[in-house]
């Protein structure tokens, strides 16, 4: 079981697991939004409802650049392919450098995107114009939020979608 923490103005920051969500609550430092209401937490004096979205009382100072990662990379490009935008699944897509590393181009935003193992193969270690293929959309550094960026899974509560304001991640098994 997981808990949706939101910051002190009730925007999503991060899932964390139930023992990190009432070692939260119990330490003062959060209060219980929403329960789950089936489950309980018991110790040997006392016991509680599973918090299932935990609000912090202090601020939130997350940070403000988006770690260059895969997923990262796959979320900005909408898991689909920069060239034949091709939607697949995180495990389907591969990264490509479209100034080849051996070109001189570096492991960075702006030169890395989505690509289908198809398109992949096709590009190798050439330029777009020697390959001829055509980047849909040019690479940048996202501007959106690290913190927006959850791993949602099947099991997660329907509830957290009243306050995550998009659900365009794929869940995760």
């Amino acid at each position: 079981m997981r808990t949706l923490i939101l910051d002190s103005s009730f925007y999503p920051v991060t899932i964390v697991s139930w023992q990190k969500a009432m070692i939260l609550f119990l330490s003062g430092r959060a209060q219980v939004v929403d329960v789950y209401q089936e489950i309980q937490v018991r110790s040997p004096h006392k016991q509680f409802q599973l918090p299932k979205v935990l609000r912090l009382f202090n601020k939130h100072l997350g940070s403000k650049e988006v770690r260059f990662t895969r997923f990262n990379v796959f979320f900005r490009d909408d898991f689909a392919c920069q060239y034949c935008l091709k939607k697949m699944s995180m495990s389907d897509l591969t990264f490509d450098h479209v100034l080849p590393l051996s070109r001189g181009g570096q492991t960075c935003w702006e030169n890395i995107v989505s690509c289908c193992p198809t398109c992949n193969a096709k590009k190798g270690n050439k330029t777009l114009e020697e390959s001829r293929l055509k980047l849909q959309n040019k690479p940048k550094r996202p501007k959106w939020t690290p913190e927006m960026c959850f791993r949602l899974k099947k099991e997660d509560p329907e509830e957290w979608f009243t306050w995550i304001p998009f659900s365009k991640i794929p869940l995760a098994n």
